[in-house]
Parts: structure tokens; C-alpha cells; sequence
């Protein structure tokens, strides 16, 4: 049956075409399988029970050709129109975005913000139909930029879109429309860090643990890290790891959920987070890296819990290096070794340390660097108070290789103001004579590292000397620092006002804003390839970049200088001052290998804050581990007054 030069064709359920005449003016759909209405943007689901239905507009084609009722482009048009949810005066915009479900391909997203309480609804080609979500948690995975895990109640999926600024744009419409964030202040933020060796005992007292944890003071976040933590389980528990993990638990209480928990043989860390900041807690992730016995035994080696609270993003490392007086090498090597590794699997960039992704890092551990005096000696000043930590603390062999940046590089650790934590009688407060004649020395420490800018201060650090059971005493220390809030564009807020018949999807201006390097130039870089020179270049990251850039490689030179032509302009995702000046720009300079992989050679970031106003800042960075430095003139242009 036709209707002029209009004919459906049949073809099974592959789908079916509907050609167009010019003298009806009938719509041209073209389906094959699962595609897109060409009314509504929705989807073709494929073939029901009376034909073809697009899931946003509820049109159906149908499978007999004398049950379709052909309407005019134009009344067509103005079906979806209003199927779509276009808002009369005083409604607002949907957001709608096209996407791709991981596992199962095209896929889309839309948030509805007219709802009374606003919901995500997904059109999923898993389930060929329209999921309503609610208390939707946006996560943005740090290995995929284009990537956002949508996790709600009872449903986790993971979406890439074809753009970070899309991304950007639908992460921002979550956190307003669901009241998180009704501010863009930074939050104060209580961090407690502890580690104990627990020398394969449980606590003498579990009583005792509240002089390690003060629990009552409120902290935000509080994270244990234990090493040789391996011993019969007590009563009512299957194993020393629950027995633990248990113990603190019980510890902290009930105001206060697990973050996340793991272990790596006898070296164990699990993190507590409030229970008010539950809904703010995402991307949570966690590694361990073995350096024992042979590399892969994991009695040494370190574990890591890392995550993001609102826009800020943390990590804790724990761990167990190397043993005994003489081992100072060895446990540099064991550092190096777990920076390494957790950086393969930890970091969402090629060639980056992981200790350069997070705003702030916290190692803590055993990590068994002693003081390298006289033992008769060094016992009389542990006695001795202040005065007496002071003159060990020039022996110390942490505080030496700090000196000489062989590790933790760019780490900060506040002086010891308190004895040596090993190695004391399990019960007293001694250090006993033994065979081995073991120096007493501070093995149990804790570092930070933050990004600059970063407001953070170390307001305790100290050991618990009534903690007993094992030859080590507890240390904590407690962080107090500002947890950014998401920055949601304006390009978000202004769609989500009040408005009066505004266009239904998110249509604005594509940014104009781009960062210019000139005069990019590097200085005594460290040398990678075998003729004593290397093949720099650089790539550019940063949340606020519509992509990574990198500059072209500058053959066989440690002090290259890039032309301007051969440097990328940077473009961002939105227009917006305060969008930019919220975040870093990250530098990290490779070596370019023919034969292998490249090599790294360092990293560095450069603040934005206060750079945004059209001017040419100077800019000269040391790449992290004393490769060299990289400097230029560093200018915003697009942005205006904006």
C-alpha cells in the first residue's frame, strides 16, 4: 500500500525505511537496529509488538503500512516538541546528552530539573527502556577524563561522553540540582592519620587505643595503617585481619562509615569517613605493591586507599620498607619501587608519579630509617625530653635522605617532638638490652604532600606511650585542611533558572578561553637515553583543559627550546574565570623512546589561581626528583571580564 511516492519497505527485524515526498512533505526515518529518532533525538528501541517505538517522544512506526498514520513535517515537529519536555514559561531546560554505556554502546542521559525532586533518567541499551535514578553520586574516574560512573541506589554504570566539557556540564547539573553543594566555600576538613607495627600482637588493652584515637575530637576522616598486624584471632573472630578491622570499628563508632579497607599480607589500612559526608565520598580506590622477599613477598611493601570528598582528592599510603641499621638503600629502593608501581596502577596519566594526582598525599608507616649514633648514648637522650629528641633528630637517617632528595620528594614531615618509637619492652616504657643491641629510633613516621596553594596544617603529631603489646609504640598526627567544593559552571546555573520557553537541551556557546606558552624552554634535564642526551616533550593536563596537548619532542638535548609554533594552545571547557583559577596545570616532560616506551623525566604544576587576567606571568618549575626545571610565559586570552 502507498500514499503517493511514499512506500514502507519491510525489512524483518533489521528495521524498515520510510522515503519522503516532497509533494506530503513526510518525515524520512531511517532505522537500522537500535539508532535515533530523527524527530526527538531519542531512541529506536526496535521492533515491539505494533512496530517501531521511540522511547522519548513515544512515536510508533509501525510494521503495516495501512495502520501508520503519516502526519506533516511540521505537526510532526510540533508532537515532539512537546514530548520532549521543551519548558513553557517559568520551567526549565532539560539536560540531555548522548553517550556510551560501557559494555553496551549508545546510550542517554537526561536530567529533568521541573521534578519536584529532581532524577536522572538513562535510556539504556542494556535495558531497551527508561530508568528513572535517583540520589545519583557522579564519580569521575581519574584514569578516563571522558568517563563518569553514575552510581545510585542498587545501580552503578559507567558513561563516556565524547567531550570532557560534557562531562563537566552533566556532573555540575547533578551537584546543584541535588542540594550537595549549595556553596562554592571550601569546607573544613579534620584529618586523623595513625600507624602502629603491632609486632604480631594484638592490643595489650583495647581501652588503651582511645589514647592513640581520640575519637571525641571530631575528626572527619580517620584512617589506621598497621604493619606485622598477624596474630591468633580472639574470641569470636575468624581471622586477625577481621579481629582488626573490627577493633576499630568498635573504635570510632557508629558515627563514622568505612571508606574502604585492604591488606597486603601483615600490612593492613582501613579509612572512616563521617556518615555526613557519605553522599560526598566518591571515586574510591585502592592498591597494594609487594617489595619483600624476591620483590613480590608481601611482608614489605606498602598499600593505598585514595578517593575524592566533594572536588578535593586525597590518598593514604601505608607501609613496611626495608629492615635493619645498615638498610638505608634498600629501603630508598623499597620507596621508589611503590611510587612506581601504584603509579601504573594508580594514575589516570601516562608517565605520572601518583603522588602528583591528588591534593593532598599522607604516607605513613614503618618505614624503618634509624639514628645512626652511639646506642648508650641515644638511650640517655630519649630520656632526656625535648632537648635530647632535638640532638637525635640530627642523626636521623630520614631526615638526612630528606636533605638530599633521594626520597619523598616534595614530602613534608614536622620534627619528631616525642622518644623514639622502637624499640621498647612490649609492656613498659623501656628500651630493653638485647643481643641484636638495636639503636632506639624513630621507624614509624608520617609525611604529607600538597599541591601548592592547597591550605593545609599539621596541628598535632605525636606517639601513644600507653599503647603496649607491641616493641613499637603508635604515632598519629592530625590534619586540618579545606576540601574544595565541585565548581558548577555558569553555563549550568543560568539553564537551570527560571526561565521563559528557553531551548530544551543544553545548547551554549562553544569556548573561545585558550592558555598560550611562549618562550617554553627546559633546563638540565636528566638524561634518559644512552649518548648522555634526550628527546624531551611536554604534555599538558588539567581538569579545566578540553584535552591533554603536547608540545612536538626536541631531538637530543637536555636544554631544549620550543618555538611557539610548536607549543599548542590550550583550550579549556568553559569561559569562566573562577573555573579556571580553582585548579593546576600539570607538566609532565617525557622522553621519547623509538624502540620503547617513553621514558619520564619529571613533572611539575603551575597554580592557576590569580593568573586568569590577561597578562603574561612568568613561569619556572622544578620537575619532581631534580630533573631539571621548565620555564616560559604562561598568558589567558578569550576570557575578557568574564
Amino acid at each position: 500500500m502507498s500514499y503517493g511516492d511514499d512506500k514502507w519497505t519491510p525489512m524483518g527485524h533489521e528495521g524498515m525505511v520510510l522515503s519522503r515526498s516532497k509533494t506530503h512533505k513526510f518525515l524520512r526515518v531511517t532505522i537500522r537496529g537500535f539508532t535515533w529518532c530523527d524527530w526527538c533525538k531519542g531512541f529506536i528501541w526496535g521492533l515491539g509488538k505494533q512496530g517501531l517505538n521511540c522511547a522519548e517522544c513515544r512515536y510508533t512506526i509501525h510494521n503495516k503500512c495501512e495502520e501508520k498514520i503519516l502526519r506533516s513535517v511540521d505537526e510532526e515537529k510540533k508532537m515532539c516538541k512537546v514530548a520532549r519536555g521543551v519548558p513553557a514559561k517559568g520551567e526549565r531546560p532539560i539536560f540531555r546528552f548522548k553517550v556510551k554505556e560501557k559494555g553496551y554502546g549508545d546510550a542517554l542521559v537526561e536530567v529533568d530539573p521541573n521534578e519536584s525532586i529532581p532524577a536522572l533518567y538513562i535510556y539504556s541499551a542494556k535495558e531497551k527502556k527508561k530508568v528513572r535514578c535517583t540520589d545519583v553520586i557522579a564519580e569521575k574516574p581519574l584514569l578516563n577524563p571522558r568517563h563518569l560512573s553514575l552510581r545510585t541506589p542498587g545501580r552503578e554504570i559507567t558513561v563516556q561522553f565524547s567531550s570532557r566539557r560534557e562531562r563537566e556540564q552533566l556532573a555540575g547539573a547533578l551537584s546543584y540540582l541535588s542540594h550537595r553543594v549549595t556553596s562554592s566555600a571550601p569546607v573544613p576538613l579534620k584529618v586523623w592519620v595513625g600507624t602502629w607495627n603491632m609486632g604480631d600482637a594484638p592490643p595489650y588493652d583495647e581501652r588503651q587505643l582511645t589514647a592513640w584515637c581520640k575519637v571525641h575530637e571530631d575528626f572527619d576522616i580517620i584512617c589506621f595503617t598497621v604493619q606485622e598486624c598477624e596474630y591468633k584471632p580472639r574470641a569470636g573472630y575468624k581471622s586477625c585481619e577481621e579481629d582488626w578491622f573490627k577493633t576499630t570499628e568498635a573504635l570510632v563508632g557508629p558515627k563514622y562509615f568505612r571508606v574502604d579497607k585492604l591488606s597486603l599480607q601483615k600490612i593492613r589500612m582501613i579509612v572512616y569517613a563521617k556518615t555526613t559526608h557519605r553522599d560526598y565520598i566518591n571515586t574510591v580506590c585502592s592498591r597494594t605493591e609487594a617489595t619483600g622477599i624476591g620483590g613480590v613477598y608481601g611482608n614489605k611493601g606498602g598499600v593505598c586507599v585514595s578517593f575524592t570528598i566533594r572536588e578535593t582528592r586525597l590518598c593514604f599510603v601505608g607501609c613496611h620498607l626495608a629492615a635493619h641499621q645498615e638498610k638505608v638503600q634498600d629501603r630508598n629502593s623499597d620507596y621508589m619501587e611503590i611510587v612506581d608501581e601504584m603509579s601504573k596502577k594508580l594514575s589516570g596519566r601516562k608517565n605520572f608519579w601518583f603522588t602528583n594526582e591528588y591534593h593532598h598525599v599522607f604516607w605513613a608507616g614503618d618505614l624503618n630509617y634509624r639514628i645512626d649514633y652511639d646506642r648508650g648514648k641515644v638511650v640517655q637522650m630519649c630520656y632526656q625530653g625535648l632537648e635530647g629528641w632535638k640532638e637525635l633528630y640530627n642523626h636521623d637517617q630520614l631526615q638526612k635522605e630528606l636533605a638530599k632528595e633521594t626520597v619523598f620528594i616534595d614530602f613534608n614531615e614536622s620534627q619528631p617532638l616525642f622518644q623514639p618509637t622502637y624499640k621498647y619492652d612490649r609492656m613498659k616504657n623501656v628500651y630493653p638490652d638485647d643481643s641484636k643491641q638495636r639503636i632506639p629510633s624513630w621507624c614509624d613516621r608520617i609525611l604529607w604532600k600538597s599541591f601548592s596553594d592547597e591550605v593545609i596544617t599539621q596541628e598535632d603529631y605525636y606517639s601513644a606511650q600507653t599503647v603496649f603489646g607491641s616493641d613499637h609504640r603508635p604515632v598519629y598526627a592530625v590534619f586540618k585542611l579545606e576540601c574544595k567544593n565541585p565548581y558548577i559552571p555558569k553555563s549550568i546555573t543560568s539553564n537551570l533558572a527560571i526561565s521563559s520557553g528557553a531551548v530544551a537541551d543544553i545548547v551554549d556557546k562553544k569556548p573561545e578561553s585558550y592558555f598560550r606558552i611562549e618562550q617554553l624552554r627546559g633546563h638540565k634535564l636528566d638524561s634518559k637515553d644512552a649518548g648522555g642526551y634526550s628527546d624531551p616533550y611536554v604534555v599538558f593536563v588539567s581538569n579545566v583543559l578540553a584535552d591533554d596537548f603536547k608540545t612536538q619532542r626536541k631531538n637530543k638535548s637536555l636544554n631544549p627550546v620550543w618555538e611557539d609554533k610548536e607549543v599548542p594552545l590550550l583550550y579549556v571547557n568553559f569561559d569562566e574565570r573562577d573555573y579556571l583559577e580553582q585548579d593546576y596545570l600539570m607538566l609532565n616532560v617525557s622522553d621519547w623512546d623509538s624502540t620503547s616506551a617513553d621514558d619520564p623525566i619529571g613533572q611539575a604544576h603551575i597554580s592557576l589561581r590569580g593568573i586568569c587576567d590577561g597578562r603574561k606571568h612568568n613561569f619556572c618549575v622544578r620537575l619532581l626528583g631534580k630533573a631539571g626545571r621548565v620555564c616560559g610565559f604562561l598568558t589567558v586570552f578569550g576570557l575578557g571580564m568574564r
